[in-house]
């Protein structure tokens, strides 16, 4: 098993579960921009060998924080995957042009460019971080994230997937030879493998009968070659081998991960040892694991700190690989 973390990149711009305003990234609120470096240096000390990490915007620059990328590159040593989007695009896209076809041609601007900059620095690129949650936050009945507005699902579903394409499509032109993944929630509730997995579908170009009868086309701008690896983040047990059989019988030509995983849920009886053996047990020396979060960060909900990382921001670490 290959051992691996994410410092989780996520941006709430909305409201938490009171109904208060919540406006923060994870990269810049938990000491990561400060102190990025030494905090490689702790993860790989604890054994880990991949990781991901996340763009940051130069709002003024209205482009990609290149002093940021520079340093990112440095401590990469092809092990970074750079997530262009975790729920928050950049703040000088407004909302006209979230809703028109604005915002998806700006991110794929933007993916060229950075692509194009840093090839083979980072070991793959991620257009989109749980593209389905991002989606869940925007549209009704939930709308606690930006650009809110209550509009149903499939009318967000529409603009989020476009954006995310686009950001492949730019990330793909920028640099051919790039690899690209995504991740999403997998084994969560009821919720039947091929509907969890329409967001890799959507950019991979696959026919969906089901978006079709809502007036959703987006997939029709996918293609085959966008997507090079299925992640698959797991914080419930559950059946693990059964989510992974899933996953490569859903897509038998990309490389299946465990993009997040944890003991989120009951970091108090469930300690990182412990929960590593549970992907231990599959007997893949080649399956990439990464947990989150891996450095501390700031929860969706409410904004405060959450439990079960593997690192703090001075440098604790809570598990060393064995």
């Amino acid at each position: 098993m290959i051992y691996g973390m994410c410092f989780d990149g996520s941006v709430v711009r909305g409201r938490g579960d009171d109904g208060r305003p919540l406006h923060f990234s994870n990269t810049r609120a938990t000491g990561h921009v400060a102190h990025m470096e030494y905090h490689y240096a702790r993860a790989r000390q604890m054994g880990l060998a991949c990781f991901r990490d996340t763009v940051l915007w130069d709002e003024a620059a209205r482009g990609p924080d290149y002093r940021w990328l520079d340093r990112l590159q440095a401590a990469s040593h092809g092990q970074i995957e750079l997530a262009l989007n975790h729920y928050g695009l950049p703040e000088w896209i407004d909302e006209a042009m979230f809703w028109g076809e604005g915002a998806a041609a700006a991110m794929y601007e933007l993916a060229y460019q950075i692509a194009r900059r840093y090839p083979g620095a980072f070991r793959r690129y991620n257009p989109g971080v749980e593209l389905g949650i991002w989606t869940d936050w925007v549209a009704a009945p939930q709308s606690r994230q930006w650009p809110f507005g209550g509009r149903s699902w499939w009318e967000v579903y529409r603009q989020t997937s476009a954006v995310t394409i686009a950001i492949a499509r730019g990330l793909k032109a920028g640099d051919p030879a790039c690899r690209t993944a995504m991740s999403e929630p997998w084994g969560w509730g009821d919720l039947p493998y091929p509907d969890q997995a329409r967001p890799f579908a959507t950019v991979l170009g696959r026919p969906d009968a089901v978006a079709e009868a809502n007036d959703c086309h987006s997939w029709q701008q996918g293609h085959a070659g966008l997507l090079d690896v299925v992640g698959l983040n797991i914080y419930f047990e559950n059946d693990i081998p059964g989510m992974l059989a899933a996953a490569r019988q859903l897509f038998p030509r990309q490389e299946v991960v465990v993009a997040e995983t944890g003991n989120l849920m009951r970091p108090d009886c469930h300690p990182p040892a412990r929960w590593w053996a549970k992907f231990e047990a599959l007997h893949e020396p080649a399956l990439e694991v990464s947990w989150s979060p891996g450095l501390t960060m700031l929860t969706h909900e409410l904004g405060e700190r959450m439990h079960g990382n593997l690192l703090s921001e001075d440098g604790t670490a809570h598990w060393h690989k064995p």
